[in-house]
């Protein structure tokens, strides 16, 4: 017996060393593809959108199968918080990203609470079978997780159909956080059916196979794994990596532990007490996420922070500047409306950065213009587009009827 639990304990080691891995290589990929926005040709955001691709939907999700094929889920979904960690070190240096307090301090928060739970957590594996498989998967716990997961789901789908690419707000950016992290965080089911591989092949035993239910639970888990990844993109391109990534593992992390304690019923034997200190970890892994949410994070094509709609701290901002303030088209694009100095100013943007814009001047005469604007004389400077187009200029506090629109 004694020897029986050595090895066990070194499996679930091994599955452990699986997932660290696998949470650096997954910051790797997400920091590549977070990268290609950045980068200054078409052919280098290309290649650093591709590699990131690469290696987080082949190489990531190979460690994630070997991880939880070897310890178990309630151990391996709180490992994925050190994703968070890694990408809060090297943000800085690798993205230029500002990195606060409150980062560092979350953080801290969040390994603390994802090392623990490695202590704290279920160390027994269960025995995978065919009659458990059915246990598990034609129960009514899992018909109404899978009915509440589903809620919430389409709840998150409806608001990104009405927030579309673009809006540049809170709210779209948390839908997208939540959407890819919930997906990825039903890992229950590669869990079970890779269980079951490998109770197979160590018994021998290929019966359960000639049954129709361990292949649908496997290609829901492939279909979790990689279905996640568009949204997941989605949010690197359109928002900070700091703040995208501590949206997705976060709730990674929850959905996880809640599905693994619920679906599979790892918590079942545990200790009333260890029970305790393990979902105790959990909140101090969500404190450090709330910690992190809350420092000032900016969208991709702005040096703002990023906000809820309408929130009142966009005026007072604005009005500090009344006089010659500078509004650039990044900023405009992202806002459905914005108030500039003397000048009410609607825009719609495209993705590539070029829309039109409608002014209305002091004597309420409205000019149409498709570029940077200033509310003084002062013009902008050439823009960085990779087309290198001249930024144009108008003057808010003089006629529009007089003076038109200017084009660089």
């Amino acid at each position: 017996a004694g020897a029986l639990a050595r090895v066990s304990a070194m499996v679930v080691a091994l599955g452990i060393c699986f997932e660290i891995l696998a949470t650096m290589v997954g910051t790797i990929g997400k920091q590549l593809v977070s990268y290609s926005t950045r980068a200054e040709s078409k052919k280098a955001a290309t290649a650093f959108k591709v590699s990131g691709l690469i290696v987080t939907t082949l190489i990531g999700p190979v460690l994630d199968m070997a991880a939880y094929t070897f310890a178990p889920q309630g151990i391996i979904a709180p490992l994925n918080g050190l994703d968070i960690v890694w990408n809060t070190c090297s943000a800085p240096f690798t993205l230029g990203e500002r990195l606060t307090r409150r980062h560092v301090i979350g953080s801290g928060l969040v390994f603390i609470g994802a090392s623990s739970t490695s202590v704290f957590g279920p160390h027994h594996s269960t025995q995978e079978s065919l009659e458990w498989l059915r246990e598990v998967f034609l129960s009514w716990h899992f018909l109404a997780y899978l009915t509440t997961f589903g809620s919430l789901l389409v709840v998150s789908l409806v608001t990104l159909s009405t927030r579309p690419k673009g809006t540049g707000d809170k709210v779209r950016g948390i839908a997208l956080g939540c959407t890819a992290g919930g997906i990825a965080g039903n890992m229950f089911f590669i869990s079970a059916g890779l269980g079951l591989v490998r109770t197979s092949a160590s018994t021998g035993n290929w019966s359960a196979w000639s049954t129709w239910l361990p292949y649908p639970v496997l290609l829901c888990g492939i279909l979790m794994a990689v279905s996640n990844i568009p949204f997941m993109i989605k949010g690197l391109e359109e928002y900070d990596a700091l703040f995208m990534v501590t949206l997705f593992e976060g709730c990674h992390i929850v959905v996880a532990c809640v599905s693994g304690a619920w679906v599979l019923g790892e918590m079942s034997n545990m200790a009333p007490g260890r029970l305790v200190l393990y979902w105790g970890c959990i909140l101090l892994i969500v404190v450090g996420l709330l910690v992190i949410q809350t420092a000032p994070t900016a969208r991709k094509d702005s040096d703002r922070p990023l906000r809820w709609p309408s929130d009142p701290e966009v005026e007072a901002e604005e009005k500090e500047d009344e006089e010659g303030a500078v509004v650039p088209m990044a900023t405009l694009g992202s806002m459905p409306r914005q108030t500039t100095g003397h000048a009410n100013v609607v825009v719609w943007a495209s993705w590539s950065g070029i829309g039109s814009a409608s002014f209305a001047g002091p004597d309420g005469d409205v000019v149409n213009s498709d570029a940077a604007w200033t509310s003084s004389d002062e013009r902008p400077s050439a823009s960085d587009d990779d087309d290198d187009d001249d930024a144009t200029s108008i003057e808010a506090e003089e006629s529009p009827r007089a003076e038109g629109s200017r084009r660089g």
